[in-house]
């Protein structure tokens, strides 16, 4: 296609200009010929521009985007152009159907006027999706039907578009959408106490809708992949709870320690599809929650629904408990972990170093090192074996462990012994190699073991393995019967500065705290020794990382402690602040993790992209916080609660499969944005007075956008709505 210029003369004012038409070229059994596919308004572009804005228009046409469109002048242009050529080719349609379908009637123009304007753009996707997951079958299976069919999907379907609180749905769904018509709704019969009993009702039947939703996803969205992500958030009340007793004072994670809490654990997929969802006290410790939820995946197991390929289940370190990842391995689950116990120290050699690790990048194009680890799995005792490409690697111990054990070290050897000694209470055992002993007090010794340079020059993590990390999982069965695990070591560069910019934020704000405490004392608005005790103690537990790095010392009057009118003079002069001496080793610790994992069979590489998945989950509590509504919780009884979190999580259900299907066609935009783009598709009725005094009223949907298309079109959705003509009265 080729933009062609045609000077042009006004028939009528005599007046010149120039007519830009889209021409396409094609041939026929007469030859070559040319037909104009639209003509273009006034062209204001520089003619050497007039090849790329004919492919973007051909492009548009043939609906694939074209690479010219990165230009917004070109864009604008092309949008312009395919706009009104929608207009012409909707005008003509029009016209073709009027004279086939007409249905006229004269009116009075100045009658016109448009009522119960009502949203329909985010109503139509979620009533799509809503189908697609098969919504109203498996809500019948649980006992629901009739009415409460309809009020559970627009409730759901409320829920997704206009979150809030109950109160604030039954308002929405009454008067500021289409959802009534969409789900056959009666006004009149619909009241707020409605909702609140379908929440309930929905709630009731959980066990039964959950893994029902998880199968229609499955069968929507199919994969061979068995990646589970799982994690704990919280959110806060308003009001009193004295009367709730889910509701309790915890560690929030909004920062809103003035709150009682709720905890809402969730279990999603590799994709973000949820699976489980469980709703505790605000006071639940993250690692008790997971033998509830490995149940339930244990019962979607025994359903058939994962076939024969073993589940691998991806935790972050609040869960990751050594007793957690004992429970993973007794029942045959994989796994890809950090622990809780923070295990770097352990791996201390191998960050100093910096041999063998491999070189890959984060999202943000940030690099990360990575070292692939075979280890012998920890006894009780505290035994460990490492192994890279069949060399014994020996680790270090220090105090920065969980168990504060004394370690010497000597010697090397390959051999892996323990042996308890019940009446001393020590462990004797050689480990990696070393000798060591046991002695359950908090001094460390170490001396380092021989080791060759081959020991670190053997640690270059194999590529040999081509297959995705999809294929491999899905063929991969759990290792516990092996004698070994694995772990990848990862230093981030983005997680070092990280560390480091709150490392020394915390430093800054602690010494601002100290000088503050200083000044007061200087002053003398401070004096006493057990008060100033007291503010040390306080920024001391503000900031207990940064405290244990100084060294506060108090300085008295000249007559502190003398008896002065029989009372003993107590008074603080001034306070000193020394930095002690620091280790230069720990500097190499700064952006290292440990991933322990079962599947031996992966690259370090994949391994690590396998547990920066776990941002799935992080983006739905995300999305069910910001996007579905789940804060604040305002109810006062402990089960509307739970049902109205539940609610929060039926709608996430739609949610996911919507931002999933636009993924899947190369769109990047979240539902937020999606949601705004389609506000301004409306449904209304419009008031007609006919010249024989006869009030219609026509109701209908607007007419879409490009934009709304353009949404409707990536989704498949279409309007099951149809325009309603009725006769409203006669003047």
């Amino acid at each position: 296609m080729f933009i062609r210029e045609t000077p042009t003369v006004n028939k009528k004012t005599g007046v010149s200009y120039s007519k830009y038409q889209l021409v396409e070229s094609y041939r026929c059994e007469k030859g070559p010929r040319q037909r104009i596919v639209m003509t273009l308004t006034e062209l204001d572009l520089d003619k050497s521009l007039w090849p790329a804005l004919a492919n973007a228009i051909a492009q548009r046409l043939s609906g694939v985007t074209s690479l010219f469109e990165s230009d917004p002048i070109i864009a604008r242009y092309a949008d312009l152009a395919i706009t009104k050529y929608a207009i012409r080719s909707e005008v003509a349609a029009a016209k073709e159907t009027r004279a086939t379908e007409a249905d006229l009637e004269m009116v009075d123009l100045s009658s016109a006027k448009t009522i119960n304007s009502r949203s329909i753009g985010p109503e139509l996707i979620g009533n799509s999706f809503y189908e697609a997951l098969s919504f109203d079958k498996i809500l019948e299976s649980a006992g629901l039907s009739g009415e409460s069919l309809g009020i559970a999907k627009a409730t759901i379907i409320a829920r997704l578009i206009h979150p809030g609180s109950d109160r604030k749905t039954y308002s929405y769904i009454n008067s500021n959408s289409s959802l009534p018509e969409i789900c056959g709704i009666d006004l009149s019969k619909f009241h707020k106490d409605k909702v609140y009993a379908i929440a309930d009702k929905l709630y009731d039947a959980k066990a039964v809708i959950e893994p029902a939703l998880y199968k229609a996803s499955s069968d929507l969205f199919r994969t061979n992949t068995r990646l589970f992500l799982f994690d704990l958030t919280n959110t806060y009340f308003e009001g009193s709870t004295k009367g709730n007793s889910l509701a309790k004072h915890g560690h929030s994670k909004e920062k809103r320690f003035d709150c009682t809490l709720v905890s809402l654990a969730l279990l999603v997929d590799h994709r973000g599809l949820p699976i489980y969802s469980e709703i505790h006290e605000g006071n639940t410790s993250e690692p008790r929650t997971l033998i509830s939820v490995l149940d339930a995946l244990e019962s979607l197991s025994d359903g058939s629904l994962f076939g024969d390929v073993v589940p691998t289940i991806v935790m972050d370190r609040g869960i990751a408990t050594k007793a957690n990842l004992e429970l993973l391995i007794k029942r045959n689950l994989n796994y890809v972990v950090i622990e809780r116990a923070n295990k770097k120290s352990l791996y201390r050699s191998h960050f100093m170093e910096m041999e063998g690790f491999t070189e890959i990048y984060d999202a943000q194009g940030s690099p990360v090192l990575v070292k692939k680890l075979q280890v012998e799995p920890q006894k009780p005792q505290g035994q460990v074996k490492t192994q890279v490409q069949g060399q014994v690697q020996t680790l270090e111990e220090d105090t920065g462990t969980d168990d504060n054990n004394s370690y010497t070290t000597s010697g090397n050897t390959s051999n892996s012994i323990i042996k308890s000694d019940s009446s001393t209470g020590t462990d004797d055992y050689i480990r990696n190699g070393v000798t060591g002993k046991n002695t359950g007090t908090d001094d460390t010794k170490i001396t380092n073991s021989n080791t060759t340079d081959t020991d670190t020059n053997a640690t270059s993590i194999s590529s040999s393995i081509s297959s995705s990390i999809s294929s491999s999982i899905s063929i991969s069965s759990s290792s516990s019967n092996n004698n070994t695990t694995t772990v990848v070591l990862c230093r981030s560069l983005g997680r070092s500065k990280k560390e480091s910019a709150i490392s020394s934020q915390a430093n800054e704000r602690f010494l601002v705290d100290i000088t503050s405490l200083n000044t007061s004392i200087t002053k003398g608005s401070i004096s006493k020794t057990t008060v100033v005790s007291e503010r040390i103690g306080r920024i001391k537990a503000k900031y207990p990382s940064i405290a244990s790095k100084y060294e506060i010392s108090l300085e008295y009057h000249q007559d502190h402690g003398k008896i002065i009118k029989k009372r003993r003079f107590d008074k603080v002069i001034n306070l000193t602040i020394t930095e002690k001496p620091t280790k230069a080793k720990d500097d190499n610790l700064q952006g290292a993790y440990v991933i322990d994992t079962s599947h031996s069979e992966l690259d370090a590489g994949e391994i690590w992209n396998i547990y920066t998945t776990l941002t799935k989950v992080e983006d739905a509590f995300r999305s069910l916080k910001s996007d579905l509504g789940l804060r604040p919780v305002y109810h006062q009884l402990a089960s509307r609660t739970a049902a109205h979190l539940f609610i929060s999580v039926l709608a996430y259900h739609l949610l996911s499969a919507i931002e999933l299907t636009l993924r899947q066609n190369n769109d990047k935009r979240r539902w937020s944005t999606i949601k705004e783009q389609l506000n301004s598709h409306r449904r209304a009725t419009i008031v007609l007075t006919s010249d024989k005094g006869v009030v219609y009223h026509i109701r209908t949907s607007g007419v879409s956008e490009p934009v709304h298309k353009e949404i409707y079109r990536l989704l498949g959705v279409s309007d099951p709505l149809k325009r309603i003509k009725t006769i409203a009265t006669h003047l």
